[in-house]
Parts: C-alpha cells; sequence; structure tokens
C-alpha cells in the first residue's frame, strides 16, 4: 500500500468515502496516509472502520456535498414563501 498525502488522496478518489490510515500528521491534523477502503457508500467504509481500531484512522468524504450556490438554491426554494400559505414552506 502507497503512502499518499491527503491531497492527493482526495484527488485520486474524488467524491468517495475514504477510511485513511494516518501515518504522518502536520500541525495536528492527518497529512499523509494509507487508504483501506474508498467507497461511494458511507456504510460501506463505516462497516471497515471496526476491523482497525488499532490504527490512527481518518474517516472523510473527499468531495463537496454542496456547493454555497446550490445550498443557498436548495433553502430558497424550501423555504419561500407559498402564494397560499405564507407560514409554511412550499415544497
Amino acid at each position: 500500500m502507497k503512502v499518499l498525502t491527503i491531497e492527493a488522496i482526495e484527488r485520486v478518489f474524488p467524491n468517495q468515502w475514504l477510511l485513511v490510515r494516518v501515518t504522518e500528521t502536520k500541525d495536528g491534523s492527518p497529512f499523509k496516509g494509507i487508504v483501506l477502503k474508498a467507497s461511494t457508500s458511507r456504510d460501506e467504509v463505516v462497516r471497515e472502520i471496526a476491523s482497525n481500531k488499532d490504527k490512527e484512522l481518518f474517516f472523510f468524504f473527499s468531495g463537496i456535498a454542496a456547493s454555497p450556490e446550490t445550498a443557498f438554491a436548495l433553502h430558497y426554494l424550501l423555504c419561500k414563501p407559498s402564494n397560499d400559505q405564507r407560514s409554511s414552506p412550499s415544497l
């Protein structure tokens, strides 16, 4: 298994849930590590944690869940008043 920086891991495994065994920290944060599991399924990666309890692990998502623009648009769509019910969010 190859040791990579966390930044490189994010590039190699875009938009995936990752479980990394930390091999080096920098300023208290994971800096380098070995990918133990990568998947688009969060649950699949979570199950792998149990078999690696003796290691220093870093579990994270390598993509952006929603951009600020998307989050704003969703907030606007879900929270703007409808014509019929001004006090309730429209869906």
